[in-house]
C-alpha cells in the first residue's frame, strides 16, 4: 500500500497539466472507401491516434473500422464503406519508421568484406537492463508519445504548442497496477449517437488498483448506489476512492466504502413530449431551464417511447446529435401522435464551477445489508464560468431569494469598437406621434457603435426587437415599432441571470432477511435543495425527507423450485419539500396516477400490496393494490391484474388496472387493459394483441369531460418465424381508434391503420439482405376533435451484400425512406491561434469590418486563423428522407489472373464504384420522394427548390492493370453535391470531374506519372450572390521521378490549370514547374525539400483587374497574377531510439507582394 499512496498523491498533483494544449503534427488524408483495406501511410502508427469524419465533419465511431498500426492499414467495415462510400477525412500521428518493414543493425550483404578488419560487427553484447525506473519494469505496457514545439514568421505571431499522448498498463509493484489514459488533446466534439456502443476519445484518466482497492483520478462516471431515492448517472471531473475489506471472513461479512471528490460536467434533465405525425426527427432537446442551445454529455441520455427503454443505434431504434442536442428515430421506431417520448440526459452546463462530493457505504452480513449514501453537489457563487456577474447583479440575485424569474437585467454593454463584433448605435425615433428613446440599431461606424447586445427570446408579441438577416458575421436584430401599442418582436437586450444552486442528499436504509422466507427492507433519505446560494431568502422550503419500508413473505415453502406465492406490503413517505436528485420511480409514474397536468407540493402517503404467483413451466399471476394521499389536496386507488400462461405452444399475456383519483377540483378514472395470445408452430407463430385506455377526468359534481379525457382501443394481428430460423420474416397488421372528449362523451376522432412487414436472410457470410417496411394511414372522423390533417406515411430500409467468386464481385446496399425535419441553419466565423483553422479572412469591400462573404478556405498555414462555426435555430422545415448507399466492386483478376486468352485480358481491368446520397425533400410526390436518383446526377440537378438539402457523392474508378509493377491506368468519374438551408437562403456545392490517370515506371529507378482531369465546379448561394461561379476547369499534372535508391529521391513536377468562369467571363491558365528531393534514413531520419515556381495569367472583362474579389480568390487559388513561388524544407532527425527532433521551413512570394516565411522546430519523444 506504500507504492499506492505515494504514486497517488502524485497523480492528484500532476493531473491538471493533462487538459489545455493543442493538437500538433497530425497528419491528415482525404479517403475513397472503395477496397477491404487501405494503406494510410508508410510509417507505423501511434496507437490510438487515429480519427476518421465524414464528409461534414463528424466523426466516424471507431466500431466500424479497424486500424492495423504496425503496417499502417485500414480496414473498414462492410457497413462503414456503404455508409461513408464518399470521401472520408483521416488523421492521425505516426512513429518515425514501420514496424512492418526489415530493419538490421548490420547488412548481412557486407559479409565476405570485412577481411582483416579487427571490428567484429556480429559479435552480440548484451546491455544490463536497469530497474531503477519506474517506466522500465517489464510488466508495464506503455503507448504514446510527448511533444514540444514552436512556429515562428514574418506574417504571424510565435505559437508555443505541446502534445501529450500515454497509455499505460500493467503492475508497478507486486501487489499495484495501473492503467492510465492521458493526453492533452483538446477536442471540442464528442462522439456521434448513432451506434450502440461509443468512444468516448476525449476521456482521460489514471487508475491504480488491486484485489481491493481502486482509485481513479481523471474523468469518470458516479452511477446509482445501493439505494431507493437516490439515483445517480453523473460524469465528472476529479478523483474517486473504492475499496472492499473483508469485517470478519468466518461470518461472511464484508464492508465496502467509496468516496469521491470532484467537478460536476453537466445537469440532469427530463422532458416529455408527444410525437408529431410522421416526423421522425430531429426532436430539440431542451434544458432544464429552457436553455434553448445545449450539449448533452455522450452516453448520458435515456430515451423512452410508452415507457419502454429503447436502444442507441442507426441498426436500433435512434441516433442523438450530443452536440446540437436533436434526437432522431430510425425507420425501426415509426413516430406517430400518439407515442409518448420521454428523454433524461445530462448536459453540459458552464454558468459556476460546480463542485461535487459522493460518499457510499456498505456493510454486508449473512443475514442482510445496511447501506449509507452522501451526495453534495453545489455550485461556487464566486466562480461562475460563462457568466461574469457585477456587484449589482449580485445584488439582485442576493434580492429576490426563490423568485427566479424575477432575477431579469438588461444585457447591453458598453466597449470600444471592434471589426469583429456585431455592435449597435443608440438612437430616438418618433413614429406616430410617439418618441421611443433607447432604440439600438445595428452599425458598422466607428464613431458610433458603441454597444453589445446579448438578445432572449421571450415570445412572439412580447419583444420589440426580431432576428434580422444581414452580412454581418454574427446574429443581428432590428428593432420593429408596436403597432397600436401591441409589441410586434419575440426578442428583448435582457438576460434571465443563473442563480447559484445547491443539491444534497442522504439515505440510510438497509435489507435484512428477519425470518427465514421473511424480510424487510428500509430507507430514509433527507435533501436539501437550495435553488439561490446568493439569497438567504426562503430557506424554509429547502429541507426534505422521505421514508420507505417493505416486508415481503414467501408462502408455499416446501416446492420452491416448482412454485412460489410471495406477498409484499410497502409503505412510502414524502415530505412536500423532499427533492429527487433524479428520476427515481418508474417513468410514466405521473401518467399511471394522472398527475402529468399537476405540479402538487404536498405530503405523499403511498401504500402497496402485492401478492404474486409463479408456476414452474406455466406461468405466473400477479394482483397489486395501490393507494396513495397528497395530504389535504389528492388522493388515488389503483387496482392491478397481471397473468402470463403458457401451455403446449401457446402463450397469454394479460394485465389491466383501474385508477380512480379525486382532488380539490376533479375526478378522474383511468382504466386500461392490454392482452396478448400467440401460438408457436415448428416454421412461424401467429397470434394477436389488444389494448384499450379509457381516462375520464371531469369536474368534481358534474359529468362534463374535461380535455385531458382520452380513450382508444387497439388491435393488433401478427405473424413471425423464429429468430433461429435462416430466414427470418415478420409481418403485422394494427388498427386503432382515438376518442376525444365533447360534453359528456367521448367521439370518435381520428382513426389509423399500421402495416409493417420485413424479412432477413443471413444464410451465409458471403451474401446477407434485410428489409423492414413501414406503412401507415391516418383518417381524421372529425375535424372539430382532432387539429390533425389525414395523413399517408411510409418508412421503411433495405440492406444488401454480396460476395462471390472469392471477392471477384462484391457489393454492399443500404436504402432508407423516411420523413422529419430539417433545421435551419446559421454559421459564423471565430478567431482562433494562427495555423490552427480552415478560413482566411479577405476584406474584399475594404471597410474593415469582418463580413460572412469575406472568409474563404486556405491552404496556407499563416493564413489559417479562423473556423466557421453552425448555430442552429429553431425554425424547421417539414421533409421527406431518403438515404441511398451501394459499392460495386469488379475484380477479374481474383479468379482470372493465373489464365490465358480472353479471361487473362479480363483480368487486367477492374471498376469500383461508391455512390451515397443524403437528401430530403418538400416534394410530397411518393414516386419522386423514394427516388434517390431524382437529383443525382448533372451540373444543375439540385437547383429544384423543393430540395431541401442533399449530400451526394458517386465515384466511379475504371481501372487497367492496377496492380502491375510497371504500367497501369485508371479512368475516374466523381461528381459530389450539397445543398444545405440556412437562415438567408440556400447555399449549394458541386463538382464534377472526368479523370485519366496513368503510371510507368520505365526503369526500377525512373517512374512517370500523369493526371488529366475535366471537370466543373459550381457554387450557388441565395443571399451572397456575388460569390456564384460555374468553372470549367481542365488540369493536367506530369511527375517524373527518379530513384537511385533506397533512400534518395528526385522528382521534377509540371502542372498546367485552364479555368473560365462562365458566369463572370474571367479568365485564368497557370503553368507550375516543380521540384521535390527526399532522402529518407530509417536510423537518421528524412530531409526533403520543395521548389514551386507558378505564373499565373488571369484575365477579367473589366478594363482594370481587380483581384480582391471572391470570384479571383476561387481562380487564382489565393494566389496573384504574374509570378508566384513557394518553397519547403522539412528535417527530421532520429537523435536517440525515443528522442525524434523536426525543424520545417516554408515560404512563398507573389508579384507585387512581399515574401512570407513560416518556420517550426519540434521535440518529440515516443514510448
Amino acid at each position: 500500500m506504500k507504492h499506492f499512496f505515494v504514486i497517488a498523491s502524485l497523480l492528484f498533483a500532476s493531473h491538471g497539466i493533462v487538459y489545455s494544449q493543442n493538437i500538433s503534427n497530425i497528419r491528415a488524408v482525404n479517403l475513397s472507401l472503395t477496397s477491404d483495406t487501405i494503406q494510410l501511410d508508410t510509417l507505423s502508427i501511434l496507437p490510438n491516434s487515429v480519427f476518421i469524419f465524414d464528409s461534414s465533419g463528424r466523426l466516424i465511431s471507431d466500431t466500424l473500422y479497424r486500424i492495423d498500426y504496425g503496417k499502417a492499414l485500414l480496414i473498414p467495415s462492410p457497413s462503414m464503406k456503404q455508409k461513408y462510400a464518399d470521401e472520408v477525412r483521416t488523421s492521425y500521428k505516426v512513429f518515425p519508421f514501420s514496424f512492418s518493414k526489415p530493419y538490421f543493425h548490420k547488412d548481412i550483404s557486407s559479409i565476405g568484406m570485412l577481411q582483416n578488419n579487427e571490428i567484429k560487427p556480429f559479435k552480440l553484447i548484451f546491455d544490463t537492463p536497469s530497474k531503477s525506473s519506474f517506466f522500465d519494469r517489464d510488466e508495464l505496457t506503455k503507448k504514446g508519445s510527448i511533444s514540444r514545439g514552436i512556429s515562428f514568421g514574418n506574417n504571424q505571431d510565435v505559437i508555443v504548442n505541446s502534445n501529450l499522448n500515454l497509455q499505460l498498463s500493467g503492475k508497478i509493484s507486486d501487489n499495484l497496477e495501473i492503467l492510465a489514459a492521458i493526453s492533452d488533446n483538446n477536442i471540442p466534439i464528442q462522439p456521434d449517437g448513432n451506434t450502440q456502443q461509443i468512444q468516448e476519445f476525449d476521456k482521460v484518466f489514471i487508475q491504480l488498483f488491486n484485489k481491493t482497492t481502486k482509485m481513479i483520478v481523471g474523468d469518470y462516471e458516479i452511477t446509482r448506489p445501493r439505494s431507493y431515492f437516490m439515483n445517480i448517472n453523473k460524469k465528472v471531473q476529479g478523483g474517486i476512492f473504492n475499496t472492499e475489506q473483508d469485517l470478519n471472513k468466518e461470518k461472511k461479512s464484508k464492508f465496502k466504502t467509496i468516496a469521491s471528490g470532484a467537478v460536476s460536467k453537466g445537469k440532469y434533465n427530463k422532458l416529455n413530449i408527444q410525437g408529431i405525425e410522421g416526423n421522425q426527427g430531429p426532436y430539440k432537446l431542451t434544458g432544464a431551464e429552457n436553455e434553448r442551445y445545449i450539449i448533452i454529455l455522450a452516453g448520458t441520455e435515456n430515451i423512452y417511447i410508452d415507457g419502454k427503454l429503447l436502444k442507441r443505434g442507426q441498426e436500433n431504434d435512434y441516433t442523438i446529435d450530443y452536440n446540437n442536442g436533436e434526437l432522431t428515430f430510425t425507420t425501426n421506431q415509426p413516430i406517430t401522435k400518439d407515442k409518448r417520448i420521454t428523454m433524461e440526459f445530462q448536459y453540459s452546463d458552464k454558468n459556476y464551477v460546480r463542485f461535487l462530493i459522493y460518499n457510499s457505504n456498505e456493510i454486508k452480513t449473512e443475514k442482510g445489508i445496511f447501506w449509507v449514501n452522501i451526495f453534495s453537489e453545489q455550485d461556487s457563487k464566486n466562480q461562475p464560468l460563462d457568466q461574469i456577474l457585477t456587484d449589482e447583479q449580485k445584488n439582485i440575485m442576493e434580492a429576490i431569494g426563490d423568485s427566479l424569474n424575477n432575477a431579469i437585467v438588461p444585457k447591453i454593454d458598453s466597449v470600444g469598437f471592434k471589426n469583429d463584433m456585431v455592435l449597435y448605435k443608440r438612437i430616438d425615433t418618433l413614429i406616430d406621434g410617439i418618441l421611443y428613446d433607447s432604440i439600438y440599431v445595428y452599425s458598422t461606424h466607428p464613431d458610433s457603435a458603441f454597444f453589445r447586445l446579448g438578445f432572449s427570446y421571450v415570445g412572439a408579441g412580447n419583444g420589440n426587437y426580431l432576428p434580422y438577416v444581414t452580412t454581418a458575421n454574427g446574429k443581428v436584430y432590428k428593432w420593429i415599432a408596436p403597432l397600436a401599442g401591441v409589441k410586434q418582436g419575440s426578442h428583448e437586450p435582457i438576460i434571465l441571470l443563473v442563480t447559484p444552486k445547491k443539491k444534497q442528499m442522504a439515505t440510510i436504509g438497509g435489507e435484512f432477511r428477519i425470518r427465514p422466507f421473511t424480510k424487510t427492507f428500509f430507507e430514509l433519505a433527507l435533501t436539501n435543495n437550495d435553488i439561490n446560494t446568493f439569497s438567504p431568502k426562503n430557506r424554509s422550503n429547502d429541507d426534505g425527507y422521505a421514508f420507505k419500508t417493505r416486508i415481503s413473505q414467501e408462502f408455499l415453502v416446501k416446492d420452491t423450485m416448482n412454485q412460489k406465492l410471495t406477498g409484499n406490503i410497502n409503505f412510502q413517505l414524502i415530505t412536500a419539500n423532499f427533492d429527487p436528485l433524479e428520476q427515481f420511480r418508474s417513468i410514466e409514474f405521473s401518467r399511471d396516477w394522472n398527475l402529468a397536468a399537476k405540479n402538487i407540493s404536498a405530503q405523499e402517503q403511498l401504500v402497496n400490496f402485492d401478492l404474486s404467483y409463479f408456476k414452474n413451466k406455466s406461468g405466473t399471476a400477479k394482483y397489486a393494490i395501490d393507494w396513495m394521499r397528497r395530504e389535504g389536496v389528492w388522493n388515488g386507488l389503483k387496482n392491478g391484474l397481471e397473468a402470463d400462461w403458457k401451455y403446449k405452444g401457446m402463450k397469454l399475456s394479460a394485465k389491466g388496472n383501474i385508477m380512480n383519483s379525486q382532488d380539490t377540483i376533479n375526478t378522474t378514472r383511468f382504466i386500461r387493459h392490454s392482452a396478448s395470445l400467440s401460438r408457436d408452430f415448428k416454421y412461424f407463430t401467429i397470434g394477436i394483441k389488444e389494448e384499450q385506455e379509457n381516462n375520464r377526468w371531469e369536474k368534481n359534481n358534474s359529468d362534463t369531460l374535461l380535455l385531458n379525457s382520452f380513450s382508444f382501443n387497439q388491435y393488433e394481428a401478427f405473424i413471425a418465424s423464429p429468430d433461429s430460423a435462416k430466414i427470418n420474416i415478420f409481418s403485422n397488421y394494427k388498427y386503432r381508434e382515438d376518442y376525444h372528449p365533447l360534453a359528456t362523451s367521448l367521439l370518435a376522432a381520428t382513426q389509423s391503420n399500421d402495416i409493417s412487414a420485413g424479412i432477413s436472410m443471413m444464410q451465409n457470410q458471403n451474401q446477407t439482405f434485410k428489409l423492414t417496411g413501414n406503412y401507415r394511414e391516418l383518417i381524421i372522423k372529425d375535424t372539430l376533435l382532432s387539429a390533425n390533417k389525414p395523413e399517408n406515411t411510409i418508412t421503411g430500409k433495405i440492406e444488401y451484400t454480396l460476395q462471390k467468386y472469392k471477392g471477384a464481385i462484391s457489393t454492399s446496399v443500404f436504402y432508407e425512406l423516411g420523413s422529419g425535419l430539417e433545421l435551419k441553419k446559421e454559421f459564423s466565423f471565430i478567431e482562433v491561434a494562427q495555423g490552427q483553422g480552415v478560413y482566411t479572412w479577405n476584406d474584399y469591400n475594404n471597410n474593415g469590418i469582418t463580413e460572412l462573404n469575406e472568409f474563404e478556405v486556405t491552404d496556407f498555414s499563416d493564413k489559417r486563423n479562423y473556423i466557421r462555426i453552425f448555430t442552429p435555430t429553431t425554425d424547421y422545415v417539414k421533409t421527406f428522407t431518403n438515404q441511398f448507399n451501394a459499392i460495386l466492386n469488379l475484380r477479374p483478376e481474383k479468379i482470372w489472373s493465373n489464365l490465358t486468352g480472353l479471361k487473362k485480358t479480363l483480368s487486367r481491368f477492374s471498376n469500383q464504384l461508391a455512390f451515397r446520397i443524403d437528401q430530403k425533400t418538400a416534394q410530397d410526390n411518393i414516386l419522386l420522394t423514394a427516388n434517390p436518383f431524382a437529383n443525382s446526377f448533372g451540373i444543375n440537378s439540385i437547383e429544384d427548390s423543393s430540395l431541401i438539402s442533399i449530400s451526394s457523392s458517386f465515384k466511379n474508378l475504371f481501372s487497367f492493370q492496377k496492380t502491375h509493377p510497371v504500367f497501369g491506368a485508371d479512368f475516374l468519374y466523381q461528381e459530389t453535391k450539397n445543398k444545405i438551408l440556412l437562415v438567408n437562403g440556400f447555399d449549394s456545392r458541386e463538382h464534377i470531374v472526368n479523370g485519366l490517370r496513368a503510371r510507368w515506371n520505365i526503369t526500377k529507378k525512373i517512374t512517370w506519372m500523369n493526371s488529366n482531369d475535366l471537370g466543373e465546379k459550381k457554387y450557388t448561394s441565395e443571399f451572397f450572390s456575388s460569390k456564384n461561379y460555374r468553372i470549367p476547369y481542365f488540369l493536367n499534372e506530369t511527375n517524373l521521378s527518379f530513384q537511385p535508391n533506397l533512400s534518395l529521391r528526385f522528382s521534377l513536377i509540371y502542372k498546367y490549370q485552364n479555368k473560365l468562369n462562365t458566369s463572370g467571363k474571367e479568365k485564368s491558365e497557370s503553368n507550375n514547374i516543380g521540384t521535390e528531393i527526399k532522402f529518407n534514413s530509417v536510423k537518421k531520419g528524412s530531409f526533403t525539400v520543395n521548389i514551386n515556381y507558378i505564373n499565373v495569367n488571369y484575365k477579367t472583362s473589366e478594363e482594370i483587374i481587380n483581384t480582391n474579389t471572391p470570384i479571383a480568390y476561387e481562380m487564382l487559388e489565393g494566389l496573384m497574377p504574374g509570378n508566384n513561388a513557394s518553397w519547403a524544407v522539412q528535417f527530421q532527425r532520429n537523435l536517440t531510439n525515443v528522442l525524434q527532433m523536426n525543424l520545417n521551413y516554408t515560404g512563398r512570394i507573389s508579384e507585387g507582394t512581399k515574401a512570407v516565411h513560416t518556420g517550426g522546430v519540434q521535440l518529440r519523444a515516443v514510448f
